[in-house]
């Protein structure tokens, strides 16, 4: 997934409370414009936690 600074990504299963932090952006010559992560926890895909407003 795409990540930004300051997005958090959370564990795919409800009993893990898990989150990691974005705290700098991609920046690189080699990279697109947002860095591809894929994070696994508790052996499922870690998902964008929403934002709230």
């Amino acid at each position: 997934m795409k990540v930004h600074e300051g997005d958090v990504l959370v564990c795919g299963t409800k009993d893990c409370k898990v989150e990691l932090t974005v705290t700098k952006e991609c920046v690189s010559e080699t990279c697109s414009e947002a860095c591809e992560i894929d994070a696994t926890c508790c052996k499922k895909p870690m998902e964008l936690k929403e934002k709230s407003s």
